[in-house]
């Protein structure tokens, strides 16, 4: 397995469209076409149907915070250093440290009794704490935008 493949394309777009909505002055919105025409300076192929459905997902679930309207976008629900990556993967990806990795139930039913299933959760759990260590504010140090990308729509 190489490098990055325990992160799904889904949080790929979505760690990357909240660095670039972050680099962007306090206060202001920013547009899907805006963000696919930067995302593919990173990714050539960016979809922007997916874009479009990872930054619904994020707005749905309070990462983001949608404007409706001529001048509507798209604007960070709370300050970059307050949304951390774990976050966004338990946004995205849907996970949950207390559901049992060898059952499709909720609960595990050998919990008690399954010393693999506490020390996986043990080591999940460890995981999402380092994710939580990461803040958006933190990665946008580390990606460039092109100037005319970062100025606020007149």
């Amino acid at each position: 397995m190489a490098i990055g493949q325990f992160f799904s394309q889904r949080f790929g777009y979505g760690v990357h469209a909240l660095a670039f909505m972050a680099n962007k002055p306090a206060g202001s919105l920013t547009t899907l076409p805006e963000m696919a025409e930067w995302m593919r300076t990173v990714w050539p192929s960016v979809s922007d149907t997916y874009l479009s459905n990872v930054i619904q997902r994020m707005a749905r679930g309070g990462l983001l915070r949608s404007h409706r309207g001529v001048s509507g976008g798209y604007s960070l629900a709370r300050a970059a250093d307050k949304i951390s990556l774990r976050d966004l993967v338990e946004l995205l990806e849907g996970v949950h440290v207390s559901r049992c990795g060898l059952s499709l139930e909720d609960a595990c039913p050998v919990a008690k009794r399954c010393s693999i299933q506490r020390r996986l959760r043990d080591l999940e759990e460890d995981y999402l704490n380092s994710l939580g260590e990461v803040t958006v504010a933190e990665l946008t140090k580390e990606i460039t935008v092109p100037r005319h990308m970062l100025k606020t729509p007149s």
